[in-house]
């Protein structure tokens, strides 16, 4: 019994089986590329899979071009052109790039996820990979073999030492100071005395370098993963890990995930790309009704600093107040660090008409008053200043109850000494309109101020002390 006739058209010939498997993953793969991104909405694993489908369209033009002289077209009797059956040669000698291929998209998976570092790692192996296979296939199909010693040499020493020179580092800010040193000198006298000893015995064996080599890689890799997962010492982390940047654009945070040192001075560099408000609010539950630092949603573009001091080790949260869609996590590792608590506070504090109650006395705008005040009004309108000369009473404690009533525009009061405004006696961050807030801050002798907006350069206004 014959089966019926395939409805489907027949397969070129020069897609042959290989080919076909890498087409079929890279057409699955986009297909679950799509689906992940509509319904998880997720971006590491659209990028995953995207790549994945990519990779695979190459990897099947590579083996359709690898291939493609194998096809041989003779004439029919009749003089029309006909294919015959096609030979394939035989695969490539089996190697350990797949292996190596593996790796490398493990590590861009991971760092992904983990930091920017194992990315490069990543990148630098699945290009060396792809260079070897390159190689590899070339000496296959035209039967010469290619020396890449040249090229191999370089690459694995600068890897061998780049290495060494990282895993070295994490294990000697791991221990103390004095166990560092004495580390530091043992290591660099074993490696000169197995330089002296390989070097008065040529007639070692490769296979016995090639264990020591790979005992050698072991420790080191054990050690110095282990010094990376216990962190640097206390003395080590005064000044702070590196500052993380957290970007919010299109209604969303790019960064999702922060990982930072308990009990460490964490500094994120927060970055608004959009025209609306927005924030972060760390809080330690994930529905966000405990917050232990944040600062008030400013609309973009713009750039503030969010500076606090870890807490203790543990999962935390933080998401836009205006926007409560957007979410991320903050993992906190290690020892040390206390319970959350707002260490940092904000400086940028907008209050209600009701903190302008208890004035004693107010200065109109454009005039002196005679002697000074403990209080002051000063109104921000069509981006201006209402009142441009203030008076205050001299070394006294004193509130300017400022009311930015520009709707959507950030504005804000940077009192300083000079006229230039380059020394800051006491400001606070720029606030979206409509918003009241209160200065306070304590006066010296008799003088001059002088106050101007930190984003309208242009509003500017002077303050006489008497």
């Amino acid at each position: 019994m014959r089966l019926p006739p395939s409805p489907l058209p027949p397969r070129p010939t020069f897609l042959n089986d290989a080919a076909m498997v890498f087409l079929r993953i890279s057409g699955l793969a986009a297909l679950l590329c799509v689906l992940y991104i509509a319904f998880a909405n997720e971006r590491t694993g659209f990028i995953l899979l995207g790549a994945l489908a990519i990779a695979s369209i190459a990897a099947g033009v590579v083996v359709v071009l690898a291939y493609r002289d194998d096809l041989v077209l003779e004439a029919a009797p009749e003089g029309a052109p006909s294919v015959r059956a096609v030979r394939f040669r035989p695969l490539p000698a089996p190697t350990g790039t797949p292996l190596a291929g593996a790796a490398a998209l493990t590590l861009i998976a991971a760092g992904l996820l983990y930091g920017v570092s194992l990315v490069v790692v990543g990148v630098i192996v699945g290009l060396l990979t792809v260079v070897i296979l390159t190689a590899v296939l070339t000496a296959d199909h035209r039967g010469l073999a290619i020396n890449l010693l040249p090229l191999t040499i370089p690459l694995v020493a600068f890897s061998v030492i780049g290495s060494f020179m990282f895993l070295m580092s994490r294990m000697l800010l791991a221990v103390s100071h004095d166990l560092s040193v004495v580390l530091g000198i043992s290591v660099a006298f074993l490696i000169l005395l197995t330089g002296f000893f390989v070097a008065d015995h040529p007639r070692i064996s490769t296979r016995t370098l090639v264990r020591a080599g790979a005992v050698l890689v072991l420790l080191f890799g054990a050690g110095g993963l282990t010094a990376y997962a216990v962190g640097q010492r206390p003395e080590e982390r005064k000044a702070g890990p590196p500052p993380q940047t957290v970007i919010a654009q299109n209604i969303s945070y790019v960064t999702k995930q922060l990982k930072v040192p308990a009990g460490a001075a964490i500094t994120v560099n927060f970055q608004n790309k959009d025209s609306v408000p927005h924030n972060m609010d760390f809080t330690v539950d994930q529905a966000g009704t405990q917050t232990f630092y944040k600062q008030d949603p400013l609309p973009g573009p713009i750039s503030s600093t969010y500076q606090f001091t870890a807490p203790k080790a543990g999962t935390y949260y933080y998401h836009c107040d205006v926007h409560p869609n957007m979410t991320g996590i903050l993992t906190v590792t290690g020892t040390g660090g206390g319970a959350p608590g707002q260490v940092a506070a904000p400086t940028t504090v907008p209050q209600s008409s009701a903190t302008t109650e208890g004035k004693t006395t107010t200065t109109g705008g454009g005039g002196a008053a005679a002697g000074g005040a403990t209080t002051a009004d000063l109104t921000a309108k069509n981006i201006a200043y209402v009142q441009k000369v203030l008076n205050l009473k001299a070394n006294s404690a004193v509130v300017i109850h400022f009311n930015n009533t520009d709707p959507g525009i950030p504005h804000n009061v940077d009192i300083t000494t000079d006229p230039g405004g380059s020394n800051t006696l006491y400001k606070q961050d720029p606030t979206a309109g409509p918003v009241q807030a209160d200065y306070k801050f304590t006066t010296q002798g008799p003088g001059k101020l002088y106050y101007h907006c930190d984003v309208h350069p242009n509003m500017t206004g002077t303050i006489n002390v008497q």
